[in-house]
Order: C-alpha cells, then structure tokens, then sequence
C-alpha cells in the first residue's frame, strides 16, 4: 500500500535513511513534510514503511523528486518504481510536467524506464574536521530571518523557477545558519554524518567566496558536505582552495516530455546545490 507520508512516519524514515547511508535528519524529513505535504508518500508492507519517496514542486514550473529508498529486505519487489510512478501520477495530476532528480547508479536504470534522461552530472565534495572552531571571520554565519526579495530574485534567475518556499523555510529554521550579501547568499545546516553546505547563488565568483568562507567559518571541527555541478568552474576551484575533494558523482536527470526550466537557466551562479532531495 502506497499512501502519503505523515509526521508519525520520521523515526521510520530515518530508519530508512540509515540503511542507505545518507545524510538527512529528522529536520530534513519535516522541512519536506512541511513543503509538500501531499508530495511526500511511504509504502506499507507487512505492517511497516518499507520505502519512500518525495516530490517537491517549485511553483508550477518544476518539481523535484528525492528520498526514493527501500529497506534492503523489500528491494527488488517493485516497491521504488511504484513509488516513483505514484508521485508522477501525483505531479501529473497538478499539472507540473517538468521534473528532475538526483541518481545514483543504482537509480538510474528505474528512472530511465519511467522517463527520465541525464542532462549532468552533480559532485558531492568533502572537507574532514579541520580543529576547532574559529571566530577570526568577518561575516558571521547565523539564522537570517528572510531573504531580500532582491536575493529572491538572483534565485530565481539563477533557477529559472520559485524556490522562494525552500528559502523562506530555511531562513526560519532555528538549526540553519546563512550568510548574505547584496550579490549573493548560502546556507548551512546539519546532517547526521556531515555539515552541509547549500543552497549558494551569487552573481558573480566574489560573491560566492564571501559568503561560502562565511557560512563555514565556525565548522572547522565538522566534516561538511559540499554539492555542485562540476560545470561550474568556479565553484570547483573554490571548492579546492577550501580543501575540498569530490567524493561521490551523480546523475543530475530530468524528466522527458515538455521543457525543462534549466535550460534557460544560469547555472554557473548556482554554487551549491540544496541537496540532492531538494535540487
């Protein structure tokens, strides 16, 4: 049985997280929760949640799929394609024909079969504990409140679709820390494993150095996370300097049929990615 996903089922989606390895926490799950409550679904089998899957939409113009896992007792049933196709249907439904998601190998071959193609890649980078924290920075990481509507704006263009849910909720996140400045913004937040670093957009590669260095000033002591798409230069020469190294590739996809918004979008201001579950 397929059905939407509900706050009661965090302790079980964690538990199917931690079979996968990955990285998200309680907040992570309520910050999907919270966005698309009716984009968020969970198979039942023999009385328990045996997979998962998520759909987050960004206005009409695009979604985003993530959390696609199976308990690896119920892998190979067919659980992750129907979960996959029901959140299709799901989009389907409201009229958002444009999707993309973040694949791993082992995704990949499900996602191609229900019609979706590579048009990237996506590199996770990481950085190990580096000491103690340091308070030598000058612009101090801390919960923004909200964006500037102009920094919206740099988003969006960045994009080319309303991410201006996510943002907003992350600005009000008590656990999330940001970094702004008139060109350009990024944001941090912790995982179970790692830091993350992401979502970053900046107009230009000052801009995005300032507000990357300031937003993991006071994380030397924690291994952090970085994701981008490799296309971004500038983005992987920063990321170098800030003793980063890639450790993980994926297959950045979107769905076939209709045009996506990221073609006519500005990649190389996106420095970080929100997250392989957010995009």
């Amino acid at each position: 049985m397929i059905r939407q996903m509900r706050n009661a089922d965090i302790p079980a989606a964690m538990r199917l997280k931690h079979a996968a390895g990955w990285n998200q926490t309680p907040a992570d799950w309520q910050r999907l929760l919270r966005l698309e409550p009716e984009g968020c679904f969970v198979a039942e089998r023999d009385g328990m949640v045996a997979g998962s899957t998520t759909a987050v939409c960004y206005g009409s113009e695009m979604a985003w799929m993530g959390m696609v896992l199976v308990l690896p007792a119920f892998r190979r049933q067919g659980i992750a394609r129907a979960l996959v196709q029901h959140a299709l249907n799901w989009l389907n439904f409201k009229g958002t024909r444009a999707c993309g998601l973040d694949a791993t190998a082992m995704g990949k071959p499900l996602y191609e079969q229900v019609g979706f193609a590579t048009t990237e890649l996506i590199e996770r980078w990481e950085r190990p504990p580096l000491g103690d924290p340091s308070s030598k920075g000058q612009v101090a990481a801390r919960c923004v409140g909200r964006l500037p509507s102009a920094l919206e704006r740099i988003d969006r263009e960045a994009c080319n679709y309303d991410r201006s849910r996510l943002l907003r909720d992350l600005c009000t996140d008590s656990t999330v820390t940001g970094v702004i400045c008139p060109d350009g913004f990024a944001f941090g937040r912790p995982g179970s494993s790692a830091w993350f670093v992401g979502p970053c957009v900046a107009k230009d590669e000052q801009a995005a150095a300032a507000v990357l260095r300031g937003s993991l000033e006071e994380q030397e002591d924690k291994r952090v996370f970085w994701d981008f798409l490799p296309s971004n230069q500038s983005a992987r020469e920063l990321a170098a300097e800030l003793g980063f190294q890639p450790v993980r590739r994926l297959e950045r996809m979107m769905r076939r049929g209709g045009e996506s918004p990221s073609l006519h979008s500005h990649s190389e201001q996106v420095y970080a990615t929100a997250g392989f579950e957010f995009g």
